[in-house]
């Protein structure tokens, strides 16, 4: 039976088994099923392959030679374009390779014990480079006209138009310290899993007379393309993954002198790419990067960018298990734990190191939520200390801003790179 969405819709029945829910999806007519999973159960449309273009999205064998001269994947086509070069923001290899990520319940306590120690040890304070925080928002009224929502707006709105002023703001005082101009002359902007483009729209307000590129391999809705349009600007729109951009090859950015990485919400190992791809960006007088870091446990070995740090303070094996404890540090609601008590988490941390011990019950670890959530900001920290040192080896200058309180978003840490090829 179909399983029923909310009044007058009906969802797929089918089970994903990866996101542990069943599919969202309208079924087809007198099906229980969708378009893309009714093949699995229905013998007449067992026939249904994936798009050779596009594996999102099946189509009939006898119709598939058909399909592909017509698909819709193909305005998206890059690979024989001049910034296309598959994979050429993956970090370089590594001796180690092959790590197998492993869910927290598959380790020993002894190891998870072992690991949280360390990360207590290692602490919440970077140990590569210096930590400014970013004077807090207080007023959006001078941002209303870009805002471009009622005074009516909803708190969700609210929190991520502070965030993104937030960023603005704390690019312009990393520039003011590096001697850089914050009216951003000359400047060709590069948001890298752009999605709606909001944040390259907060970036105009402050600059003129720039270039934006925007690139992400989703398609979304695209609220900033028709403002750009509006306002007459220069900018680009790519639908491609962050992995094969050459950014260098794209036509007409070289004409500009400085280029910009902002990046909003970039999870995971897109953070790494990213910062690949702006370190190899060699081309002009000055490189910038700003990147509000997020969603630690979705970091991969392979895209990770900061190996060689990482090995120094932990063993690789331990890389998916500091991943997997950086999700403490934002899976509680704020106002359960005690974040301002510094006296209580010292003590917690203190009685943890003594007698790891006398915290496993039943063979289980159990550990009072706030010093999770302490555990969880370490892991954080030492993920993002490596990709710090990764753009210090690579000529930057390196800064981490706290950009926003933690009760306007966990995620409140944004890596600032500058790198001036004249000086």
């Amino acid at each position: 039976m179909a399983m029923v969405r909310s009044e007058g819709a009906v969802c797929c029945a089918h089970y994903v088994e990866r996101k542990k829910r069943r599919c969202k999806m309208t079924p087809l007519k007198n099906s229980t099923y969708c378009a893309g999973h009714a093949s699995l159960y229905t013998e007449e449309l067992s026939d249904r392959v994936p798009c050779p273009l596009d594996p999102a999205h099946f189509i009939s064998a006898a119709k598939l030679q058909q399909h592909v001269k017509v698909c819709n994947a193909l305005k998206f086509d890059y690979t024989s374009e001049p910034y296309f070069k598959a994979n050429v923001n993956l970090p370089p290899p590594h001796a180690i390779q092959d790590l197998r990520r492993e869910p927290l319940s598959k380790l020993s306590i002894q190891q998870l014990i072992g690991t949280c120690l360390k990360l207590l040890e290692y602490g919440v304070e970077s140990k590569v480079c210096k930590t400014e925080t970013t004077e807090t928002v207080t007023d959006l009224e001078q941002y209303r006209p870009l805002f471009q929502i009622g005074t009516n707006a909803g708190n969700s709105a609210v929190r991520h138009a502070t965030q993104q002023v937030a960023l603005l703001n704390a690019l312009s005082n990393f520039q003011v310290h590096n001697g850089a101009d914050t009216k951003f002359p000359d400047t060709c902007f590069v948001e890298l899993g752009a999605g709606s483009g909001k944040l390259s729209q907060w970036f105009h307000y402050k600059a003129n007379h720039c270039f934006f590129l925007l690139v992400d391999k989703q398609t979304c809705r695209r609220k900033a393309d028709s403002y750009f349009r509006k306002q007459k600007c220069n900018f680009i729109r790519l639908k491609m993954d962050i992995k094969d951009i050459d950014v260098s090859g794209v036509p007409g950015l070289g004409d500009y002198k400085r280029v910009c990485f902002a990046c909003k919400h970039l999870c995971g190992g897109a953070t790494d790419l990213a910062l690949v791809a702006a370190a190899q960006s060699g081309q002009h007088t000055e490189t910038t990067v700003l990147i509000a870091l997020c969603c630690h446990h979705l970091c991969s070995w392979d895209s990770y960018s900061g190996k060689d740090y990482f090995i120094t303070h932990f063993k690789p094996e331990e890389f998916y298990t500091l991943s997997s404890l950086s999700a403490w540090a934002t899976c509680f609601k704020l106002e359960t734990l005690q974040v301002d008590n510094q006296k209580v988490l010292n003590e917690l941390i203190e009685s943890f190191q003594k007698h790891p011990e006398s915290n496993i019950i039943q063979e289980h670890l159990v550990l009072d939520r706030t010093l999770q959530w302490h555990i969880g900001r370490c892991a954080k920290n030492a993920l993002n200390d490596g990709r710090a040192q990764f753009m210090l080896n690579s000529g930057f200058r390196v800064q981490f801003s706290k950009y926003v309180n933690i009760d306007i978003s966990p995620e409140n840490t944004a890596l600032l790179c500058f790198k001036d090829v004249a000086s």
